[in-house]
């Protein structure tokens, strides 16, 4: 297997470590608080759960597709395509910190605080630099994921410790 492949296996399994983080949480903490069955408003962990298998089978067919060339031993070093180059790198290191900063801090100061800031911190790694831009998608998008979850779905967003809304 080439080193590119290697980088690529690496970045696609980064990308599972947030649902492999939900689902440890699902089955901790969700249990722990009997959020993980019954109804629509205590079932908080049936979405999560679905999204969560759903990535780690993305991520699963991502790998096999990047190490099936290989088996067959069609691959060459020109081939692959090097997607974690000393930029991205830095990137995606940020956004995992963030990822898992972000995990932590739903639990002291719950989704309304802590879901805009994440999102302004992403925005901000991903080269949005104008401060009302980035003010206003991290906003719009908190505000667009609390329609469709709280109001819609009808799901109990966390509020964290603090117990913090807007």
């Amino acid at each position: 297997m080439s080193r590119k492949q290697i980088q690529e296996l690496i970045v696609a399994w980064c990308l599972g470590i947030p649902a492999m983080i939900a689902l440890f949480r699902i089955h901790t903490r969700f249990v722990e608080l009997d959020m993980h069955a019954g109804g629509g408003e205590q079932n908080a962990a049936l979405f999560p759960r679905i999204l969560s298998w759903l990535l780690l089978l993305l991520v699963a067919g991502r790998s096999l597709g990047i190490m099936l060339p290989t088996i067959r031993g069609r691959v060459s070093e020109e081939e692959a395509v090097a997607i974690l180059e000393k930029g991205s790198r830095t990137r995606v290191l940020q956004i995992l910190i963030a990822l898992s900063l972000y995990f932590f801090a739903l639990n002291f100061i719950g989704y309304y605080v802590s879901t805009p800031i994440v999102l302004a911190v992403f925005y901000y790694i991903l080269y949005i630099r104008k401060p009302l831009m980035l003010a206003a998608l991290s906003v719009g998008t908190t505000l667009a994921i609390w329609f469709v979850f709280a109001v819609i779905l009808n799901v109990v967003l966390p509020v964290g410790r603090l117990g913090l809304y807007w």
